[in-house]
């Protein structure tokens, strides 16, 4: 009988294993069905700098010379903004670079050109030549003392490595 109680066991342990193995399969083609191209799942909070500062590469205040062009990157409508480097917070970005900025709202918000902003990014490797992708998606506008201060709090939390 002792024998038998195991087998059961076992047998019940391994359909339990592989019910449970199924139904995660099951659940990530449920994710994955949802989050298709031009799906982005963010882990942060994409609005204040303290929920985004720590996932970014760089951070930097910089001048807008210019929106160059509105182009599909990665299946998301895309404004790409020519910026100089004012300032740097975080990171290693100097001179010109390219900003790369999809705004959740349509109609899509407009950078000033000649206004100065904080820019938290990450580089973009071999999409933008010399390009950077904005993470913050809170109201982009013009850097005052209270917003530069906030950044600067926020680029002292430790930064989140790549996943």
């Amino acid at each position: 009988m002792t024998m038998n109680k195991k087998a059961v066991a076992a047998a019940a342990g391994a359909m339990t294993a592989g019910a449970l193995a199924l139904g995660g399969w099951f659940a990530y083609q449920h994710m994955e069905s949802q989050v298709g191209s031009g799906h982005v799942l963010r882990g942060y909070d994409a609005h204040t700098p303290a929920g985004t500062a720590p996932h970014a590469e760089d951070v930097f205040t910089g001048r807008v010379e210019a929106f160059e062009e509105r182009r599909e990157l990665e299946h998301w409508m895309t404004d790409i903004y020519r910026v100089s480097v004012v300032s740097v917070l975080r990171g290693d970005v100097r001179g010109t670079v390219r900003v790369t900025y999809a705004p959740d709202e349509e109609p899509a918000q407009r950078l000033t050109d000649g206004e100065t902003y904080v820019f938290a990014t990450q580089a973009w490797r071999g999409t933008v030549e010399n390009g950077q992708s904005l993470l913050f998606h809170g109201e982009m506008k013009p850097v005052d003392d209270a917003q530069l201060t906030a950044w600067k709090r926020a680029t002292v939390l430790p930064v989140v490595a790549d996943q």
